[in-house]
């Protein structure tokens, strides 16, 4: 979990995030909150589904339960 926790996005940025899209006239529904979760959005729009979810169960799987 500690690799999981390092590798992340800094918790300032997803702040920001919230922030900005709650005090926004029009909010989005979904909004990318760092570098991490813009690449996955982007993932989702050119690579197939099943290898975008496969690849999240892989990563998902090092957690310790």
């Amino acid at each position: 979990m500690a690799d999981v926790m390092k590798d992340g996005d800094d918790p300032a940025v997803v702040a920001k995030a919230i922030v900005t899209t709650a005090t926004d006239k029009k909010p989005k529904l979904r909004c990318a909150a760092g570098p991490l979760a813009s690449r996955l959005t982007m993932a989702r729009r050119l690579v197939p589904t099943g290898t975008v979810d496969k690849r999240i169960r892989k990563n998902n799987n090092r957690l310790p339960v």
